[in-house]
């Protein structure tokens, strides 16, 4: 698909302050957003969230992020890659993408609107999970705003999607930018 960029890398790690330092001092830039989610009993869910921002040209975002997550000890990975994220120009390209990648058997294991924007996650034949997202705001300072809100704060995980829904709204003539807020 043309237009889809690499838009964010999220590494987990259980040194979080130490691996934030580093990549505050390789980027040469403070840390742009922290937070702290609620509390969960899923090893995937991170207790504290650091992103950095180094490049934005709507609809494209370049960041790394810095999950921490628990000491899993042996076997699955305490540190080390979460995710990926692939950014597509639009939602339709994002919704476009969908369906490719379902004919060929592939769908989603989430799908939410994490408030900046529509992701779809899906894991690769090695296991790796890939998000798929497209922005939902039309400038960095629209999305800025609603980042520092208490809304996004305290549930920076958004809320789920059903991509048969947002198909079906498109094709019926409903704007994209509306129903990805409807839940």
């Amino acid at each position: 698909m043309s237009g889809i960029r690499l838009s964010e890398v999220v590494l987990r790690t259980t040194d979080y302050d130490r691996l934030c330092d580093f990549y505050s001092l390789l980027l040469g830039r403070p840390r742009s957003v922290e937070m702290t989610p609620p509390p969960s009993d899923d090893p995937d869910e991170p207790s504290r969230i650091c992103f950095f921002d180094f490049y934005f040209d709507h609809p494209y975002t370049e960041r790394i992020a810095v999950f921490e997550c628990p000491d899993l000890g042996p076997g699955r990975s305490s540190r080390g890659l979460h995710h990926f994220q692939l950014r597509t120009p639009t939602a339709d390209a994002l919704l476009d993408l969908y369906s490719t990648l379902k004919a060929a058997g592939f769908l989603p294991v989430e799908a939410s609107n994490h408030g900046p924007g529509t992701s779809f996650y899906y894991q690769d034949p090695d296991g790796n999970r890939v998000e798929l997202s497209s922005l939902n705001f039309s400038s960095q300072q629209e999305m800025q705003d609603f980042m520092a809100t208490e809304e996004f704060r305290s549930n920076p995980g958004g809320f789920p999607l059903d991509p048969e829904r947002l198909i079906a709204g498109r094709e019926a003539g409903r704007d994209l930018s509306t129903l990805v807020w409807e839940r």
